[in-house]
């Protein structure tokens, strides 16, 4: 069976971006441009692995992943940014997130997480 990924990030040109690239992996992955949504669909599915991007103008990366980590806590999250020096940063990683991805992305370090998981 197929690994899930949820990819929550307000861009829709990187949404589409990591679904092309892990759907052609073969990997089932859904996307929510709405953190709200995302955060939500977190909470009602199963996913291997989840990225969620750092700053989103409903709720933040962190927030977002304090929620999921409270009701999850064995969620597997990954923080999407441009700003690896955020102190958002720090709160998502404080909050449980497993790590920080770079945008534009490195998506052998995505690839890394769902090969561990």
């Amino acid at each position: 069976m197929s690994k899930k990924i949820l990819a929550i990030d307000d861009e829709v040109s990187i949404l589409e971006a990591l679904k092309t690239i892990l759907d052609d992996m073969g990997y089932l992955v859904t996307t929510f441009s709405n953190s709200i949504d995302g955060e939500s669909a977190a909470l009602t599915e199963d996913y291997d692995l989840i990225l969620c991007d750092m700053r989103m103008p409903e709720r933040n990366g962190a927030e977002v992943t304090r929620n999921i980590m409270a009701k999850k806590p064995n969620a597997r999250i990954l923080i999407i940014t441009a700003f690896p020096g955020d102190p958002l940063a720090r709160q998502s990683l404080d909050a449980g997130a497993k790590g920080l991805v770079k945008k534009p992305f490195e998506i052998g370090k995505i690839l890394s997480f769902l090969r561990e998981g």
